[in-house]
């Protein structure tokens, strides 16, 4: 009793409204993939991002003589991430 059901139009619809219609729909899934992709890999990247944040504190307290080095290592790959996310973005759109 409460299910929805789908209704047929009566209204004859042109072939040509019909094929314009599926093909705003194709392009509403593309960008709506696209912008689910993003999301994604923002999230991935934050979540490296603090992943790696952990191990540098956990290093530098481990051995606090490479603070430097790990530091360097830990930002340069920090910022790799942050390149490949941006080009991966701009290759998207």
């Amino acid at each position: 009793m409460g299910a929805l059901e789908r209704h047929t139009s009566s209204i004859p619809v042109p072939r040509s409204t019909a094929r314009a219609v599926m093909h705003v729909a194709g392009a509403v899934h593309v960008e709506q993939a696209i912008i689910r992709a993003k999301a994604r890999i923002g999230e991935f990247a934050i979540n490296e991002v603090a992943y790696l944040k952990a191990v540098q504190r956990e290093l530098e307290h481990a051995n606090t003589d490479a603070g430097d080095a790990i530091a360097l290592i830990v930002n340069t790959t920090i910022s790799s991430i942050a390149r490949s996310v941006a080009q991966f973005g701009s290759e998207l759109d």
